[in-house]
């Protein structure tokens, strides 16, 4: 007889002076489905598991490429950066010079060189005195310019200010 996955045997034992005694044996179909049921579990725990540490691995190697391609292009940006400063200061040389030897230069200028193109707008000011010159150096995709305030060009070139701007506001376009 089978009750609750054990079966029941009767059994006499003449010490006790007891006629019948109940004996649970554990019955071996009930005990090997147990078994099927838990390694199913466990089969099932190790797969989630499994699939758990995947996608934190994929996560991660995801992140780290993405931080990677992140810093390649922010170092690109600086180098294109440092480029149109310079480029910028090139052009801005350039126009003092033109300005010291012809006190008519009146700049709107583009030079190319190898690395990038400058431009020189158009001075403001006329004479010896209190003129503007804005430079512009393009590398890339990325652009710096310079606002000069010149107090006078000659005996020698004398600078009121030289500043890094955002939009020019001396200059004319």
């Amino acid at each position: 007889m089978i009750r609750n996955g054990f079966r029941h045997r009767d059994k006499r034992n003449p010490e006790l002076g007891i006629r019948n005694q109940l004996v649970l044996i554990p019955d071996s179909r009930f005990q090997y489905q147990e078994d099927k049921k838990t390694s199913t579990r466990s089969g099932y725990t190790f797969l989630l598991s499994v699939l758990f540490v995947g996608a934190i691995a994929i996560t991660v190697t995801g992140t780290m490429l993405l931080l990677g391609w992140l810093t390649l292009r922010n170092a690109q940006i600086i180098e294109q950066s440092g480029r149109s400063f310079e480029l910028a200061m090139t052009c801005a040389e350039h126009g003092l010079i033109e300005l010291f030897e012809d006190g008519n230069y009146m700049g709107d200028e583009d030079l190319t060189l190898s690395d990038g193109t400058c431009s020189i707008l158009r001075t403001g000011g006329s004479g010896n005195e209190n003129r503007t010159l804005c430079t512009e150096g393009m590398s890339g995709g990325t652009t710096r310019r310079f606002e000069i305030i010149i107090e006078h060009i000659l005996p020698s070139i004398s600078i009121f200010a030289w500043q890094e701007v955002e939009l020019f506001t001396s200059c004319e376009y």
